[in-house]
């Protein structure tokens, strides 16, 4: 099992290092509303100093890049949104060619999702710009608001083409495309030539990242939350209890890269 002192060691010791952090429930508490999250006081100072020492700090989020702008452009901080199919540099986002044939499919679903979950009481549906999530964290009774929405959502996928993905207490639509957030990731460390590199994440999104880093001889830093899946929990990497310690590690690793 890793653990967080060796990946301390190994984002100071090694050159080209690179550190890529996923957003909700890593630098950000998971809040009862999406829209709602924010960075923990005190770490944007953190990805600012952090920035000016390690090859790369990057974000790399579900959330689509626009969001990530809002809340935490940070100085040298490198913004991805959407699963890494978004990029957001110099006051513009890229989008990954390959994604704007299913920008129709999407906002077909949202509508969709709109019109027969908005009057639920306790469901939240969240339109992103290349995906719709639909939560259930308010609902007085998750077991019964998990049976409503599975159904609706699976016969939206299947009409529309689009893929399936769970989390905490969320089912997300996206582009069914061959990229997530380890291929992303392994674009990250191809193009920036990374020879250290560690990811940060919370839910079953970042498995994919998990296991890039990994493969590659990185680290797998898992931010445990109080509905973290059994999945996420099982992964051989450094384990933290929430964001506040995670964000201590940040502490300690910019005060070690003075």
């Amino acid at each position: 099992m890793d653990t967080p002192a060796a990946a301390l060691r190994a984002l100071t010791e090694e050159p080209n290092a690179g550190l890529v952090m996923d957003f909700d429930g890593v630098l950000s508490r998971i809040t009862d509303r999406p829209e709602s999250s924010e960075l923990l006081p005190g770490t944007a100072d953190l990805l600012a100093a952090l920035a000016t020492r390690l090859s790369v700090v990057a974000l790399l989020s579900g959330r689509p890049a626009a969001f990530l702008a809002e809340r935490a452009a940070v100085p040298g901080v490198e913004l991805y949104g959407s699963y890494g199919l978004e990029q957001h540099t110099d006051g513009r986002i890229d989008v990954v060619p390959d994604a704007r044939q299913w920008v129709p499919a999407v906002r077909q679903a949202a509508d969709e999702l709109h019109s027969a979950l908005d009057d639920v009481a306790g469901i939240s549906v969240e339109d992103k710009s290349l995906a719709v999530a639909v939560h259930w964290r308010r609902a007085d009774d998750r077991d019964a608001a998990a049976h409503l929405i599975a159904p609706l959502v699976q016969e939206i996928v299947d009409r529309l083409g689009l893929r399936r993905e769970p989390g905490k207490l969320v089912e997300e639509l996206r582009m069914p495309l061959d990229q997530d957030k380890g291929t992303a990731l392994e674009r990250i460390i191809r193009t920036r030539d990374l020879q250290s590199i560690a990811y940060a994440g919370d839910d079953l999104g970042d498995l994919p990242a998990f296991e890039a880093a990994i493969s590659v001889g990185g680290h797998a830093l898992v931010v445990e939350g109080p509905d973290a899946d059994r999945r996420v929990l099982d992964v051989p990497g450094a384990h933290f209890d929430g964001p506040a310690e995670f964000q201590a590690w940040l502490r300690r690793l910019s005060e070690s890269l003075h």
